[in-house]
């Protein structure tokens, strides 16, 4: 073997050492930013409805994982400039332009509250909040698509840090999350209706008990899968009375929904439109008597 070709090995291993230790060393750094300020994202998260992977993410690529000029002198994680409503201390730093003014803050935990509410008071932000909390990568697509930041690539490096860290974990410790909730349901023929509903991100149960007030009143238990984003089909059983009949007549339905998610009062509440069809026959399941009844439902979850 050439033994000219040692040195050249022993400098490339040497590059690769170093390179390597920078990396770990960056990763490390991260990982430190990560442990020191989730808390304080998981908090922000139960209060204002934004997912604290986001909020992580967004504070080690803004600040630098802390150690950027803006965050060391002005506690400023976020990159938030001063715009026309900002009245307290700055610091001026370069970015599109030299010599902008960015918000100085006392702490680092008044930073994360201004990003929450730069999120939340801000119009042009309003449709994340329809986004579900756990649905990062809309969050980051969503930000990009809003104006919060010029790097083309904005997004794309938020998913690759939650997903390199596992950020996302920390999306679940929302202790406002619930599963059980009551709802309104308004429609046709069925009029007016009440429901008792247990909602995960794969299915939704109802419980209901409709009106026509004139015609039909349904009692049914109903099961919802999720096929993708925010659509569901299902299928449900129960009874329908029919106003001139003394006895019940058993109704199988089939539906289709679209569940949005509500954020503005801080609150986890949804909307669910439904549109379907009830089978309705009479207890001996005589096929020839199957009647079709089209369905349309509007239901406020609460």
């Amino acid at each position: 073997m050439n033994n000219s070709i040692f040195p050249n090995m022993k400098f490339n291993f040497f590059i690769f050492c170093i390179l390597l230790f920078f990396q770990l060393k960056s990763q490390n750094k991260s990982e430190l930013y990560i442990d020191k300020y989730k808390s304080i994202a998981i908090a922000e998260m139960n209060e204002f409805g934004i997912p604290a992977s986001i909020t992580l993410a967004q504070g080690i690529l803004e600040s630098g994982n802390g150690e950027s000029r803006l965050a060391v002198e002005g506690n400023n994680h976020f990159g938030i400039k001063c715009h026309n409503s900002w009245d307290g201390e700055t610091i001026i730093e370069d970015d599109d332009e030299r010599g902008e003014c960015f918000r100085k803050y006392s702490d680092v935990m008044d930073s994360y509250r201004d990003h929450s509410l730069f999120l939340k008071d801000r119009s042009r932000y309003d449709f994340l909040f329809e986004y579900k909390i756990t649905d990062y990568k809309k969050w980051a697509r969503g930000l990009k698509k809003a104006g919060y930041a010029t790097n083309p690539n904005y997004a794309d490096l938020l998913i690759d840090i939650i997903k390199k860290y596992d950020l996302s974990q920390y999306d679940k410790s929302n202790i406002n999350e619930r599963n059980f909730f009551v709802s309104n349901i308004y429609g046709a023929p069925y009029l007016y209706g009440l429901g008792l509903n247990y909602y995960n991100e794969k299915y939704l149960i109802d419980l209901n008990i409709q009106s026509s007030f004139v015609y039909f009143n349904k009692l049914s238990v109903s099961y919802n899968h999720n096929l993708f984003n925010d659509f569901y089909l299902g299928f449900s059983s129960g009874m329908v009375a029919v106003s001139n009949q003394k006895e019940f007549n058993v109704c199988l339905s089939f539906q289709t929904s679209f569940l949005r998610s509500l954020k503005q009062n801080r609150r986890n509440e949804y909307q669910k439109i439904s549109v379907g069809v009830d089978l309705v026959n009479d207890k001996d399941f005589n096929l020839e008597k199957i009647v079709f009844i089209p369905s349309v439902s509007f239901a406020y979850l609460f």
